[in-house]
């Protein structure tokens, strides 16, 4: 078998001479309260870290990867600055002894023998790498995901990996602190080409798709008022919520971890299935992962007829006039899932209507300011308002939008993107929705005290969406309707 070596965030690559472009010293600047909170986020049990894997077509020609990802970085100095105080307050520093390659790890693994085929002489047998299958990549992510990023240096680190299903994969992990999943996304776009041939060539500082801002009205400012009142109500709202009902999955941690995924659905599939019916990819996600949680719960002979678990679901905030920027803005929003219901389609009507009423409402930015509020706290005081916080609720959801198109790095096609939400406080449970040139990735980062079979978890996940589909096909012909876009209320009220 296989054997990845043990991961070493501190490795450097032998000295070879390479045409690199040393980015431009970026400027000291304040770092958010929001960031700050994240950055103070960390500990033993939860790493607030960002993990992905990039599975790329072919060999790994490592060179040019230094090169093109070195030639990139200028337009985004958080990738060249840590994290520094100034009169006691979090500010990003350049990073003077910047290294790229102490960021970029070509991962080594032991040799193992191949054995003849069956008939074959036993002196044609020979010593060669095989190709890492995925269970083997999962072990490694298990182990990688419990390493903390160096803080005495720029929060990300890249491991490459030669040989892995055919091609070579990229474990990109990066600190909640510098962006967050969107931003995260924009960052690939932007270090990928939309062709092959492209690689070393320097990218345009700074980024020409920024909308500038609109002057401030006498009635903006009215509504900011009013805003402000809700996310104000909404801020005192959560810190008076009761937790949702306590199962297996709200145990004690044990800060072992496990990564997991499927192969990619279709889009075109999933997109159906929410059309037929009127409702978001998002709900229609929600509403997967509330019958694949009630499920795994029976199989272990506990029920939540009566029960519903509650997840945050990230909810998007960044404006389009800052889409290109990092930083975390997004809010969390807490949504009791319809897991106390045995109907498909009456899972799928309640996820919804309590992610439409969620969104129509405050409580995301009121998450957001919370962040910003317990940033101000001594850090062991933010860390027991956070697990006070996440105590709430049981799970983590995510939906990504990923790039629509093929991208490629390095002159390499990437293939398939794989994304997993942390988590923080007393949650050990991370479910993402990952999109990518047309599919749809699903995966899962679990604590194992939680969870003892994350894949079975995750395979009652993508056997929900085949209910959902079968159900609401069923419900759209009793109803009688003969197209799509229609609203699935309607259709559960006429049935």
């Amino acid at each position: 078998m296989t054997t990845l070596a043990a991961p070493n965030p501190c490795a450097i690559f032998p000295e070879q001479p390479i045409d690199v472009v040393r980015p431009q010293t970026a400027p000291m600047s304040r770092m958010t309260w929001r960031d700050f909170a994240w950055y103070r986020m960390d500990f033993q049990k939860n790493l607030m870290v960002i993990n992905s894997i990039l599975l790329f077509e072919g060999s790994v020609d490592i060179e040019r990867l230094i090169s093109t990802i070195e030639h990139r970085l200028p337009n985004y100095p958080r990738f060249t600055q840590k994290v520094g105080t100034r009169f006691g307050l979090p500010y990003w520093v350049e990073d003077q002894d910047f290294d790229i390659r102490k960021h970029i790890e070509l991962e080594s693994f032991d040799h193992v023998s191949i054995r003849a085929p069956h008939g074959a002489n036993l002196e044609d047998a020979t010593t060669l790498p095989n190709d890492i299958t995925r269970e083997e990549l999962q072990n490694y992510m298990a182990t990688i995901a419990r390493v903390p990023l160096d803080p005495s240096r720029p929060l990300w680190h890249m491991h490459v990996i030669d040989r892995v299903q055919g091609g070579h994969a990229i474990v990109f992990r990066v600190h909640h602190s510098i962006t967050d999943g969107l931003g995260l996304v924009h960052v690939l776009n932007h270090l990928t080409d939309e062709n092959d041939t492209q690689g070393k060539t320097p990218s345009q500082v700074g980024h020409p798709l920024i909308a500038k801002p609109t002057p401030p009205s006498v009635c903006s400012y009215v509504n900011k008022a009013m805003r402000w009142l809700k996310i104000g109500f909404h801020v005192g709202r959560l810190s008076v919520q009761p937790s949702d009902e306590r199962t297996q999955l709200k145990a004690p941690m044990s800060g072992e971890k496990k990564l997991v995924w499927l192969p990619p659905m279709s889009m075109d599939q999933v997109r159906a299935t929410s059309k037929r019916v009127g409702v978001t990819l998002n709900d229609l996600w929600v509403g997967a992962v509330s019958g694949a949680l009630r499920r795994y719960l029976a199989e272990r002979g506990e029920r939540v007829d009566n029960k519903a678990l509650r997840a945050a679901v990230t909810f998007n905030l960044r404006e389009k006039s800052n889409a290109y920027q990092l930083g975390n803005e997004f809010g969390l929003v807490a949504v009791d899932l319809p897991t106390n219901h045995d109907d498909p389609n009456v899972r799928l009507s309640e996820s919804s209507r309590r992610m439409t009423a969620v969104k129509r409402s405050q409580q995301p930015r009121a998450t957001m300011v919370f962040l910003s509020i317990v940033a101000f706290l001594p850090a062991m005081l933010q860390r027991l308002a956070l697990n006070i916080f996440t105590s709430k609720g049981s799970a983590v959801l995510t939906n990504l939008e990923g790039p629509s198109r093929a991208r490629y790095l390095a002159g390499s096609r990437l293939s398939d993107l794989i994304c997993w939400v942390p988590q923080s406080g007393k949650i050990g449970i991370g479910l993402a929705f990952v999109s990518y040139a047309g599919q749809i990735q699903m995966a899962l980062f679990v604590d194992t005290k939680l969870v003892d079979d994350p894949d079975r978890l995750l395979e009652l996940t993508r056997e929900e969406f085949d209910i959902l589909d079968k159900a609401t096909r069923v419900m759209a012909e009793q109803s009688g309707y003969q197209g799509e876009f229609t609203n699935l209320k309607n259709v559960c009220a006429a049935a």
